[in-house]
This record gives structure tokens, C-alpha cells and sequence, in this order.
């Protein structure tokens, strides 16, 4: 009998080891996958993030053209290999990566994202009562909130890293990988995360799935479509045409193969690129009610906005990637115990916090990225073309051991010009001055308060919008309960819909223009 390759992995956090059997040709990465180890996979797969960086400490794995330009020399002499590149051929013993098992942690903070929105506790005409389970489905991140229906209020909240993230950090590496056969995989993933997340909601506040009256979900498009097994052919490419369009009704023993059945409502998107997410971003910011136009703007794994009022709504998506959420960022991380969270920079002398004061920095969260960078700013160690000065050229700016590349700061002004540029063409088509909003929200699910004066400090935001603008925080999972409790909403919903108007960036002849134009600070 033909004896199988087979490879140990041992998780230095938890102390686990695994021991699993690669089919031929199959990368290290995709075995671990396979077998629901926790490791990350930003970049798809494709040897460019680092992240799912290992350790050979039997045996040895060939060393390939990735790993070499990501490793040093003496990395590589260690016994350091990309997972996503690594063919095993021979018995091996491998270790994640620290960052590997911290990335599927999440902090749980208390809950105050309602600050400054529509008072949801005001809804006057609520009849029923019983529980709700309000679900914010990121490609970062699932949140999900236990709710007491007739009080408005969430009793508890729990919070997690998409389990998806092991096939990429964006949507893009997520569409490829459900084209190419693994669209089962991600449902499983993800639809395992969601009801482990409402078992514990529902266990904390002492009752069943079944007491549970509804479960209303709010994403975008791509993680809807995962979620419930549709195929994605039509999500990356010409006419980027969604499987399903409008309100999606199942139960939750469709989804998660229980036998309990909760009705489960999925709300709707504006399109393919604005998905429900934001329509459910646009109903806690009380968009269908407005008289004056406000900005919204999300900064997620994309960058989604949206300008108006109750009568006509402007939205686009701009290709800003994941870099916000700490993707495509060397030493980003998502809101995790030991991110980088906070930074400021003062006579040479450098303060920062990390999520979990108690622990030493694993990375950058993104509202630690955008204020790192806006201080390097301030103190000209990176000048207005994002340049890092000489002393800080070839390593990057270090905190603590975690540098912040060159590269990195390419990234963020990347991400920040398509913001940018995005907020300026709505503006112009909708034929207003930024003085003329009324309000700017500012969402995204950092997990903690972004300072809004060091984002437009980097130029992500004008300055002319700083008096008018609010962190607006977790407004999908705002959305979300409110859709859940508010008897309304539906029609809310469809009123936002029917109102809005989609700007598509890459048929703008100035975005391009806008783009460049923004790209330095």
C-alpha cells in the first residue's frame, strides 16, 4: 500500500499540532484549508502578502521564486516558505506564523456605533416582541448582535475575521476562487462562522436558536452570493450581473442544516458594487428622511459612497482594496488584540496604543495605518509624494519592530486617491460643494473611533468637510437592527433604492484625472 505524503503544523499559540496528507501538486496552503487550520491567505494565493508565512523545522519544502523575493537570505536559511507556494514532496514539520493564528481573533468592543445616528430607541410604532439576530456579514469580519425586538436594545454582540479570508482578504480573490470549484468551500466556511457566532449570542443571553423571530443579514453583493452558493461568473465580468437581485428569504435550516427554522432576511443591494451593506449603512443614517444631501462614505475592504437626500442618491464603489482593513499592508493586521490602533508622533518622540493595552503590537489596524501615516507626514519622514526619507528608505519606519514599508505607503495612497477622486465625482454630478453638505458619515468596521482630522490630514477626506463629519462606525450591523425592529423598514429600504443612482467610476473621463491628482498628500 502506497503511503501518503503527510505534514505536520504546529500552532505556537495554542500549542495544537495537525497532521495532514497533501494530494499531489496540492499547495501546503490549500491542504491547511482543507483541513480548517487557521492560517492567513490576504493575497489569494498568489505569493504576494507574506501572510501565510511558515516555518520548516523537520524535513525541508523547496524554496520558491516567491519565497525568495519575500524572504532574506538568512529567513530563508531558518527554514522560513510562503504556505500558498509550497509543494510539499517529502514528510515535513512546519509552525504558523504568529501573525497566522492571531488574524482569526477579533475584539468585541462595546457597543456605540449608534452615536450621533437615528435614535433607533424612538421608533414608536414597534408591536412585536421577542428576540432578533441582527448579522453584519464583512469580508473582514461577521458581527452578530442579539436583540431585544420590543425594547430596540442588543443584548449582547459578538464579533470574529471572516473565516474566508484564508482565500484572499478582498472579493476579487474570493470570486476567482468560487470560479475555480471552491465556491462549496467558501458557503461552508462561512455559513460554520456565522452559526457559531449566533449559538453565542444566543447561549450568553440564556436562549435557543429557535426563540430567535428573525435573522436579518446585511453585506455586499459577492458575500451574499457566497453565503448562499450562487454562482459568481456574473460578479467579475461585463455586465457584472448579480444571480439574484432585491430581498433574499430562506431559514436558518437551509443554512446552517439545523432543524430549527428562523426566518432569515438578506437585504437588498443598489448593485453589483453598492451592496446591501450600504443600503442598510444608508437606513441608520436616516438617508430616506433627509432634506438636505449628506455624504456616506465606507471605508471597508472598498470604498463605497454615497451623497443625497430622501429624493435623489448618488452612490459609486472605488477600487481602493483592503488596505483600510489592513490588507495589502506587510504589517497589517485587522482590529485585533495587539494591533496598532492609534498613533501620534511629537518632537521625535513616538505614542501609540494597541487594542488590548496589555499586549506588545502585531501590526497596524487601519485607523493605526491612516494616523501612522499622517504623522510621518507632519514630521516630514515621508514628504507630500509619499516619499519615505533616505534614513527610512530601504526598511520602512519602525514601531517597535513592525515597519511600515515604502510600499505600504504606496498603498494607502492608492486607496486613499480612489476615495477621494470617488468623492469628488459624486460631488460634481450631483452639482454641489462640499460646503454644501449637510452632514458627513464616516463608516467602516475599524472597530475603533477614527480621527478624523488625520484622515484628512492624508487628504481621504476634504477639509472643508471636518466641521460636518462623524466616525460613524458599524453602520451595516446599524442597518441591520434596525431592518430588524423597525416595521418600516422594508419599505425604507425600497425607498433608498428607488432613489439611488449608480456613478460608474470607470466610465468618468475625470476620475482618472482626480485619481492622480490625489494621489500625493
Amino acid at each position: 500500500m502506497e503511503q501518503r505524503l503527510r505534514v505536520r503544523v504546529i500552532d505556537p499559540q495554542s500549542g495544537n499540532e495537525t497532521y495532514i496528507f497533501p494530494n499531489p501538486g496540492e499547495y501546503l496552503l490549500d491542504a491547511m484549508i482543507r483541513l480548517g487550520i487557521p492560517i492567513y491567505g490576504e493575497c489569494g494565493g498568489r505569493g504576494t502578502c507574506g501572510k501565510c508565512a511558515v516555518k520548516v523545522t523537520e524535513g525541508d519544502l523547496n524554496i520558491s521564486l516567491s519565497d525568495k523575493n519575500f524572504f532574506p537570505a538568512d529567513k530563508l536559511s531558518q527554514g522560513y516558505r510562503l504556505a500558498c507556494r509550497a509543494y510539499p514532496e517529502r514528510d515535513c514539520t512546519v509552525i504558523l506564523a504568529k501573525e497566522a493564528s492571531n488574524a482569526y481573533k477579533a475584539v468585541t468592543e462595546n457597543f456605540n456605533d449608534y452615536k450621533d445616528l437615528k435614535d433607533i430607541n424612538l421608533i414608536s410604532d414597534i408591536k412585536e416582541n421577542g428576540y432578533g439576530i441582527a448579522i453584519d456579514l464583512g469580508t473582514t469580519t461577521l458581527v452578530i448582535a442579539l436583540i431585544d425586538i420590543k425594547k430596540g436594545s442588543i443584548l449582547k454582540k459578538y464579533s470574529a475575521a471572516n473565516p474566508q479570508r484564508v482565500y484572499g482578504a478582498d472579493v476579487i480573490s474570493r470570486i476567482k476562487a468560487s470560479d475555480e470549484g471552491k465556491g462549496q468551500a467558501l458557503k461552508a466556511l462561512v455559513c460554520n462562522g456565522l452559526f457559531h457566532g449566533i449559538e453565542t449570542v444566543v447561549k450568553a443571553g440564556q436562549i435557543t436558536i429557535k426563540d430567535a423571530e428573525k435573522i436579518v443579514i446585511s453585506r455586499n453583493t459577492t458575500m451574499i452570493h457566497l453565503l448562499m452558493g450562487y454562482p459568481c461568473e456574473g460578479l467579475g465580468a461585463f455586465p457584472f450581473t448579480p444571480y439574484k437581485k432585491g430581498f433574499i428569504y430562506t431559514s436558518s435550516d437551509e443554512l446552517f442544516d439545523i432543524s430549527e427554522k428562523v426566518p432569515v432576511i438578506i437585504l437588498p443591494a443598489i448593485s453589483v458594487f453598492v451592496g446591501g451593506d450600504i443600503t442598510a449603512g444608508l437606513l441608520a443614517c436616516g438617508f430616506d428622511t433627509a432634506k438636505k444631501p449628506c455624504l456616506f462614505i465606507d471605508l471597508g475592504t472598498n470604498g463605497e459612497m454615497a451623497l443625497g437626500n430622501k429624493d435623489r442618491i448618488l452612490v459609486t464603489s472605488a477600487s481602493a482594496g483592503p488596505a483600510f482593513e489592513g490588507g495589502n499592508i506587510s504589517c497589517g493586521v485587522g482590529s485585533i488584540p495587539g494591533a496598532i490602533c492609534h498613533v501620534d508622533i511629537s518632537d521625535n518622540r513616538l505614542c501609540y496604543e494597541t487594542i488590548d493595552l496589555k499586549l506588545p503590537p502585531i501590526g497596524l489596524c487601519g485607523t493605526g495605518i491612516i494616523e501612522l501615516t499622517s504623522q510621518l507626514l507632519k514630521e516630514g519622514i515621508i514628504d507630500k509624494t509619499g516619499l519615505l526619507t533616505d534614513e527610512y528608505f530601504d526598511r520602512g519606519y519602525s514601531i517597535d519592530g513592525i515597519s511600515f514599508t515604502q510600499e505600504d505607503i504606496r498603498n494607502v495612497q492608492l486607496a486613499k486617491a480612489a476615495i477621494r477622486a470617488g468623492i469628488e465625482i459624486l460631488l460634481r454630478n450631483y452639482g454641489i460643494s462640499c460646503e454644501e453638505l449637510e452632514r458627513v458619515y464616516v463608516a467602516g468596521g475599524f472597530g475603533y473611533n477614527l480621527d478624523i482630522n488625520k484622515a484628512a490630514d492624508i487628504g481621504l477626506i476634504p477639509r472643508a468637510a471636518l466641521g460636518k463629519s462623524v466616525a460613524a462606525g458599524n453602520t451595516a450591523l446599524a442597518g441591520a437592527v434596525l431592518a430588524s425592529i423597525d416595521p418600516k423598514a422594508k419599505s425604507r429600504l425600497e425607498q433608498i433604492i428607488s432613489a439611488s443612482e449608480e456613478i460608474h467610476l470607470s466610465d468618468d473621463r475625470e476620475f482618472n484625472d482626480l485619481f492622480i491628482e490625489h494621489i500625493s498628500f
